[in-house]
């Protein structure tokens, strides 16, 4: 896994054929996932986000059941 400890901006990424619904990275982190009422699989709410959301993004990472969730580093253009 990349390094995202100082990363500025990070990508988040939501395997939606994995996602069972469970729930869990909308509590923890609510401006970055939802569950829409009747929905079968959580949705992004943001594609990127800044980096200081990065301790709750590895949060729901880690505690995703169905680990539908991956994050990267996005690489700004020089």
């Amino acid at each position: 896994m990349t390094d995202l400890k100082n990363a500025q901006q990070v990508a988040v990424h939501l395997d939606t054929t994995k996602c069972r619904a469970y729930g869990i990275c909308v509590t923890i982190a609510p401006d970055v996932f939802s569950l829409p009422k009747g929905s079968p699989v959580a949705v992004l709410l943001k594609d990127v986000t800044d980096g200081e959301d990065l301790a709750d993004l590895e949060e729901a990472s880690f505690n995703c059941p169905a680990q539908a969730i991956s994050l990267a580093r996005v690489e700004s253009a020089s």
